[in-house]
């Protein structure tokens, strides 16, 4: 546990009183990745959809609270390829009066990563109880409401963040579903991970094309839209497919 600690890569985010990013160090940067790019001076519910800003704005409110738990001050936030833990806290005023602006640092960890030694362990057996329970509905906004999809209708599912984007061939919805989550709860039958951002569902697959060597699902859609394969998922669709 000390050796992990010692090695943990933490994140650091200051926000201004008015929830504006002042500065983050280069462990943020890593962890975000492309995300970090423009995020210094960009105001914080702007990077959340309108019906998650109430969420955040409790867990900012909770960081003020001295007595409030630690869990309280945390959130889970599923980024592609990763989930990263978000604890936030107020710091004290910098002027001796006290008197100065109120600054937020999030702090920014990586959930743990299977060891080599776990990878040899082998996972234990999920009971009744703990297996995901299958989405017959895919809840997702539309206008100032949530609408019921029926998954059939999702022609692919496109991460975007900690949420996903639900395109159909009557449009893109957004779903406050992370993608890990709908490709644990949607039919395995239908539905396959092409690549750490893509979900398709292969009853609305046309065709599979390669351009400069990657390959591609073409979607039965207006426009034909390409999702991605990404090269270590490939060989496994290619079985699937009887390719």
């Amino acid at each position: 546990m000390d050796y992990a600690l010692q090695n943990m890569d933490v994140g650091l985010v200051l926000l201004d009183s008015a929830r504006r990013v002042l500065a983050l160090n280069p462990a943020a940067v890593r962890l975000l990745g492309d995300r970090a790019a423009g995020l210094v001076g960009a105001y914080l519910h702007d990077l959340h959809p309108p019906s998650h800003r109430a969420k955040v704005e409790l867990l900012m409110a909770t960081a003020t609270d001295p007595a409030a738990p630690a869990s309280a001050c945390s959130m889970m936030v599923a980024l592609p390829g990763r989930v990263l833990v978000v604890k936030a806290t107020a710091l004290a005023p910098a002027t001796a009066a006290g008197e100065g602006s109120a600054v937020t640092a999030l702090m920014l960890m990586e959930a743990a990563r299977p060891t080599a030694a776990d990878a040899q362990t082998p996972p234990p057996q999920l009971s009744a109880s703990q297996v995901p329970e299958p989405l017959v509905k895919l809840p997702v906004e539309k206008g100032q409401g949530i609408v019921l999809l029926d998954p059939a209708d999702a022609v692919y599912l496109q991460a975007d963040g900690h949420y996903t984007t639900v395109h159909t061939a009557d449009g893109a919805f957004f779903c406050g579903l992370p993608l890990s989550e709908l490709e644990a709860r949607l039919d395995a039958r239908s539905f396959v991970r092409t690549h750490r951002g893509y979900i398709v569902n292969l009853r609305h697959a046309r065709a599979v094309e390669r351009q400069d060597g990657r390959a591609a699902f073409v979607m039965a859609a207006p426009g034909a839209p390409r999702v991605p394969v990404s090269r270590n998922r490939a060989e496994a669709l290619k079985k699937r497919l009887a390719l």
